[in-house]
C-alpha cells in the first residue's frame, strides 16, 4: 500500500451538498488514489505531510464544455484574438505562416471600432493561391478564399454562402456551408499536427486547473469514427499522464443515440445544433436582429428534435442540445419535456449548452423538469456591457436578459461551468470571476456558487459526483492548490494555478 501523503498547514474547502456551503480545514489526508480524510490533526507517523504554507487547496476544476483540437490550434500565432479594427485584421493575416493551408481563428469583429465586419479580401491578397479559411470566435461562421471554395466544391444552392448583388460568393460562410468546411478543413489537417493541437490543449488545461474536460465531439458520424477518435484523444492524453485519460467527459454530438448506448456512456449530445450563435446572427430568436432584421434558423424540426430526446429517455441515456436563441430554447424544452411526460426523469439528466436567452418562465420549466445546464459565463463577460455585442445584435432590453445566472441558481438547476474554448480562454478562474462581475447586478453568483458550478455541479452533469467534484472521503484525490484564497477575498482575478492533480499524483507544478 502506497505512503499516505498529507496536505498541511493550508486553507482546504469542502462543499457540504445538502447545504452549498463551504467547511474549511487545515489538513487533507490523501491514500493512494483517493482522498482518505479532511480535518485537524490528522497526521500521525508514516504520514508524508505536504506543506501548503497557508495557500488553498480546492477540487480541481471541470471545463463542461470545450473543443480540444481547436483549442490546441488557435493557440498562439493562429489565434486572430484581441484585434480592434478591420485594420489590425488585415495586418495579422498577412502575417499568417503555414504551409499549403492558411487555417486561423478566433477574429470577433463585433468588438471593432470602426464597424467594420471581416470579409476575405486580406485572404485574396495574401494567399490566392493556397487554401485558406479564417473561423470567427464563435465557429459559426467563417471566411474563405476563392481556391478554398473552389476545393470545397459546395453545391451553388447550399444554405449559408453568402452572395453579392451580383450573385458572387463573398467567401463568408454561414449555417451548412460553414459546417461543411470547417469539418473539411479540420479532416485535412495531418494526423500528427491534430494530436500535437490537443497535446497542447491538454496541458493548458492542466495549467489553468481544468482536470475534468467535457470535450465535443464535432463532425463524425459513424460508430467507429467517434470511437477511433475517442481512442486517438485518450491516448494523447495517457501520453501525459495515465490519469488524465479518465477525466475526459465523451460527448458524442450526433442524435444516434444508439451510438453512445454502443460505447457505453450515460450522455450523448452536446453540440448538437438546434440553432447557430448571437455573434454570427444565426442563433433562433422570436424578435429580429436589430442590425439585420433576420431571425435566425432552427436547424431541426420540432418533430426530429422530439424523436431524438424520446429515443434518448428510452434507453436511459442523458441527451444534450446545443440552444442558445429563445425559440431553439422553446424547441429543446418543449421536446424534454415530452419526452419526460412532464415530470423529472428519474435516471436521465437531459441537458442544454449555453441557454443564452432563458427566459423565467422557461427557467421554471427547465427546473421542473430537472433539465441540467451547461453554461459559459465569460461569455458575459465578453459580450454583456453596455455596447456590447449583445446590445449591438438584439437591444438593450433583450441584452440584459442574456445568461441569467443568479436567476438560474436560485431555481434550483444544476448549472455548469465552461468556457466553450476556443469561443473563450480554457481558463475556469476566469469563468468562476465572471460570474461574480455579470454585468447585470441582479444574476451576479457569490465566490462559493461560482465555485461549485466549476467543480461539483460539472461532475454531476458528467454522472462522476460519486467519484470526484468535491473533497470528501472516498472522493477521486482530484486536486488544485492556490496562490491565495479566492473565497475570502470574494475573487478570482488574481488567483493563479500552482499546482494541479489528478487521483492523488501531481500532473502540473508551475514551480
Amino acid at each position: 500500500m502506497t505512503r499516505p501523503r498529507a496536505f498541511t498547514n493550508g486553507r482546504i474547502y469542502a462543499l457540504d451538498p445538502a447545504t452549498g456551503a463551504y467547511r474549511r480545514h487545515r489538513e487533507l489526508v490523501v491514500q493512494g488514489a483517493q482522498i482518505a480524510a479532511l480535518g485537524e490533526d490528522l497526521c500521525g507517523a508514516g504520514v508524508e505531510r505536504i506543506d501548503l504554507a497557508g495557500k488553498t487547496l480546492l477540487p480541481a476544476f471541470a471545463d463542461s464544455h470545450i473543443h480540444l483540437t481547436d483549442t490546441g490550434w488557435f493557440l498562439g500565432e493562429r489565434s486572430l484574438d484581441g484585434l480592434a479594427s478591420y485594420a489590425q485584421f488585415e495586418r495579422r493575416v498577412r502575417a499568417l505562416a503555414g504551409g499549403a493551408t492558411i487555417f486561423a481563428g478566433q477574429y470577433d469583429d463585433a468588438h471593432w471600432s470602426d464597424g467594420r465586419e471581416a470579409d476575405a479580401q486580406p485572404l485574396e491578397a495574401a494567399f490566392p493561391h493556397r487554401l485558406a479559411m479564417l473561423v470567427r470566435i464563435d465557429a459559426h461562421s467563417c471566411i474563405v478564399n476563392r481556391k478554398t471554395l473552389a476545393w470545397l466544391d459546395l453545391p451553388p444552392g447550399l444554405e449559408g454562402i453568402e452572395r453579392d448583388a451580383a450573385g458572387v460568393p463573398t467567401g463568408r460562410l454561414f449555417l451548412e456551408a460553414n459546417w461543411r468546411a470547417q469539418t473539411a478543413f479540420m479532416a485535412a489537417l495531418p494526423e500528427h499536427e491534430r494530436r500535437a493541437a490537443e497535446r497542447r490543449a491538454l496541458e493548458e488545461a492542466l495549467r489553468r486547473g481544468a482536470l475534468h474536460l467535457h470535450v465535443q465531439l464535432v463532425g463524425f458520424e459513424s460508430r467507429e469514427s467517434f470511437a477511433a477518435e475517442m481512442e486517438a484523444m485518450g491516448a494523447v492524453a495517457r501520453a501525459i499522464a495515465p490519469e488524465l485519460a479518465g477525466k475526459i467527459h465523451w460527448k458524442l454530438c450526433t442524435m444516434d443515440v444508439a451510438i453512445a448506448a454502443d460505447l457505453g456512456l450515460p450522455y450523448v449530445g452536446g453540440d448538437v445544433f438546434l440553432d447557430g450563435s448571437i455573434g454570427s446572427r444565426t442563433a433562433a430568436v422570436g424578435e429580429p436582429y436589430l442590425e439585420s432584421g433576420g431571425y435566425g434558423k432552427l436547424f431541426h424540426s420540432d418533430a426530429e428534435v422530439a424523436a431524438y430526446l424520446r429515443a434518448a429517455e428510452g434507453r436511459g441515456i442523458s441527451a444534450g442540445v446545443h440552444a442558445i436563441g429563445d425559440r431553439a430554447l422553446a424547441q429543446a424544452i418543449a421536446a424534454i419535456e415530452a419526452a419526460l411526460g412532464g415530470r423529472p426523469s428519474q435516471r436521465t439528466r437531459h441537458f442544454i449548452e449555453h441557454a443564452e436567452m432563458l427566459s423565467p418562465e422557461q427557467i421554471a420549466r427547465c427546473a421542473l423538469l430537472g433539465i441540467h445546464l451547461s453554461m459559459q459565463p465569460q461569455f458575459d463577460a465578453l459580450w454583456g456591457g453596455d455596447g456590447s455585442m449583445y446590445e449591438r445584435r438584439l437591444g438593450r432590453t433583450r441584452k440584459r436578459a442574456m445568461n441569467r445566472l443568479a436567476s438560474i441558481v436560485r431555481s434550483g438547476i444544476v448549472a455548469a461551468g465552461g468556457d466553450d474554448s476556443p469561443v473563450c480562454r480554457l481558463a475556469p478562474l476566469e469563468g468562476m470571476e465572471a460570474c461574480l462581475t455579470h454585468h447585470e447586478p441582479a444574476e451576479r453568483l457569490d465566490a462559493e456558487q461560482a465555485l461549485t458550478l466549476y467543480t461539483y455541479n460539472a461532475a454531476r452533469l458528467g454522472h462522476a459526483e460519486l467519484r470526484t467534484g468535491r473533497l470528501a472521503p472516498g472522493q477521486a484525490a482530484d486536486l488544485v492548490i492556490l496562490d491565495r484564497d479566492p473565497l475570502a477575498e470574494r475573487s478570482f482575478a488574481a488567483a493563479q494555478v500552482l499546482e494541479t492533480w489528478g487521483d492523488g499524483r501531481c500532473l502540473y507544478d508551475r514551480a
